[in-house]
């Protein structure tokens, strides 16, 4: 019933925020107690508080990103620290369902953790009792270098998509938290996965349903699976690799790895390191035909894997298979 799914922790910043200016909502939620008795006095606080679906939307985002923490040992174990859930007066499995995830949602805001299924039931749950359109996508994320190429048969994450101001928006509360194992308790939140353009979630996220996408032209889940590793400071960079950069690169040893971008910052400094090399390397932005390259030397004679960083930051993460 619940999706685990792998939590993301590379979030710094809010670049691919909507245009929109929440700091006077976010302000007011700040105010916020830690907790609420149920869902609906959750909603009901925000609906005394706010006027517009938009900013309804983004105070129960702002709110559940920055006060339930992410249950890493639920993530490892499958258990989560709530009562066991019981439904006896479901009339159909759909019935079952939501009164089952209803519940769940609830014990979500009182026990303030969760894994990616309870973020978006609370998410959605809050904006049904504002009567706000909403949905829980269920999908993949891709984060590691072992998920290029491999195609899962289950699901690993859930996110939201939520409608206000006239159109779908799709909304990632679990990536927006910024727990960390080890600090589960402080929130290095951020708002890069509010309202995200689809052509930039669709870099990271793969919904079972391809209508969630939001694509005129939906991608496969090959194509998915077939990406590089992007991370969060990819999409704060605006960059855009070109279209037949995959994941995996076949490198001639004792010659050079080429990257190619449709789109990239020329005024940063970018570096590489393979996974072995102690420090990272600066390389230089070569305009191309159509586009920018990075032209990185490969030396390597076993598969590695290569990232990219701008500045301090990783952006990319590719796999590398030598050849001769």
């Amino acid at each position: 019933m619940k999706t685990y799914c792998i939590i993301f922790l590379f979030f710094v910043c809010n670049y691919f925020a909507s245009a929109q200016d929440y700091t006077s909502v976010d302000k007011v939620v700040a105010t916020y107690p830690s907790t609420f008795q149920s869902v609906e006095e959750f909603a009901k606080r925000i609906e005394k508080d706010f006027t517009t679906d938009a900013d309804k939307v983004r105070a129960a985002y702002y709110w559940i990103s920055n006060t339930i923490t992410y249950n890493h040992k639920g993530l490892r174990t499958g258990r989560d620290p709530y009562p066991k859930i019981v439904i006896r007066d479901a009339v159909s499995q759909e019935d079952f369902e939501y009164k089952y995830n209803k519940r769940y949602a609830a014990y979500v805001l009182q026990y303030k953790t969760a894994v990616c299924e309870g973020y978006s039931q609370l998410l959605f749950f809050t904006c049904e009792y504002m009567n706000i359109k909403a949905k829980v996508i269920e999908g993949n994320a891709m984060t590691d270098l072992r998920d290029i190429g491999k195609i899962p048969h289950d699901t690993d994450h859930a996110w939201n998509a939520v409608f206000f101001n006239e159109k779908w928006n799709l909304i990632d509360a679990t990536w927006s938290t910024g727990n960390e194992e080890e600090n589960p308790n402080a929130f290095d939140f951020t708002d890069s996965y509010f309202c995200i353009a689809p052509e930039k979630l669709i870099l990271s996220h793969f919904p079972k349903n391809p209508k969630w996408q939001l694509l005129k032209e939906p991608k496969s889940k090959k194509e998915f699976y077939n990406q590089p590793i992007i991370y969060e400071e990819f999409l704060r960079a605006n960059a855009m690799l070109a279209p037949k950069m995959k994941g995996t690169i076949r490198a001639k040893i004792n010659d050079s790895i080429t990257l190619r971008f449709q789109q990239i910052d020329t005024t940063k400094s970018y570096f590489y390191a393979f996974s072995k090399d102690q420090y990272s390397t600066k390389v230089k932005i070569e305009k191309d035909k159509g586009g920018f390259i990075l032209k990185i030397p490969f030396k390597g004679t076993k598969r590695d894997q290569l990232e990219i960083f701008r500045n301090t930051k990783g952006i990319l993460a590719f796999r590398i298979i030598p050849t001769r």
